[in-house]
Order: C-alpha cells, then structure tokens, then sequence
C-alpha cells in the first residue's frame, strides 16, 4: 500500500519529510486499517507495524527477544503447514518486490536448521513475463502442490497394522 502511495503522489505521501512520514495513520492509511493489517496480514502479524515493512530484513535473525515473541504465533499460524507463493515478474498491481523482503525473511526463519524448527514447507515461485493474472504455469505449479499435500496427508493417516 505504501509503494501505491508513492507512484500515486499521495499527499499524504509527498507532503512529509521524508516521503511518507505521515502516510501511515493518514485519512489514506487509517488507524483503523493499521490495527487490521497488524492483526491479519501475515507480514503485519508477525513482524508488527506497516511502517517497520518500509526497513530491510537482509538476513535478518530475530534476536532472542524478538524470537519469544515470534514463536508461538509462528507455532500456532505455520506449525506444519505447506505454502506456495506463486508471484509473476511483470505483475504491476502487486510487485513482487513489495513483499520480496518479507518472504526472504520468511523463508530464512522456517528453512531446515534455522531458529524456527516448525516443520513448514515455503515454496517460492516467480514466473517470467507474468502479470496479475494465473498463468498456465501457475495452475499447474498449484495442481502438484495440492497433489503432493493430499498425498501426504493420505500417507501420514494411513494406518501400519
């Protein structure tokens, strides 16, 4: 929403110094819609206010304070799931890089051997030359996704009598 704000010229945006100081908490971004965004986008959850997606992540490891807070919401929302973000590289109504940094730092947080050990699968696909839209390849990256959970999920409920 920010990165809207700025190619829109919001005044809201363009009237601060720096850009954007005051975009967050505006009539364009109330605090309505920050407290929802803290409560359910996921980026919001789990790293706090829309203004702190404005920094980098780099590689970002929590440190053991910011893990204390992170790991319970991470164990009750992502324990065990399997995701799949699907992104196209020319898609101008949702750029990839708006959200590039969080799920880097996602991904970092629930590979193998990271400080979050919760079982969670992250895939991450970006396809060429795809806009807004679903592509063929897309749909058919989702129809192994689903395949492949369904059948661990058949697996894991199998019974070994």
């Amino acid at each position: 929403m920010s990165d809207r704000a700025r190619l829109s010229k919001l005044p809201s945006w363009t009237h601060s110094s720096p850009p954007g100081t005051y975009f967050f908490g505006s009539r364009d971004f109330p605090s309505g819609l920050i407290k929802a965004v803290e409560t359910f986008d996921p980026a919001g959850m789990f790293l706090g206010k829309p203004d702190r997606h404005l920094r980098t992540f780099d590689g970002h490891v929590p440190s053991a304070m910011e893990q204390g807070r992170l790991l319970p919401m991470l164990q009750q929302c992502l324990q065990g799931k399997r995701i799949l973000n699907l992104s196209g590289d020319a898609d101008n109504l949702v750029p990839y890089r708006c959200g590039q940094a969080f799920i880097e730092w996602l991904s970092l947080s629930v590979a193998p051997g990271s400080w979050f050990a919760g079982g969670v699968l992250l895939e991450n696909q970006i396809f060429e030359s795809v806009a807004h839209q679903m592509s063929p390849d897309m749909v058919d990256s989702a129809m192994r996704f689903v395949a492949e959970t369904l059948q661990e999920r058949i697996a894991a409920s199998t019974s070994k009598i």
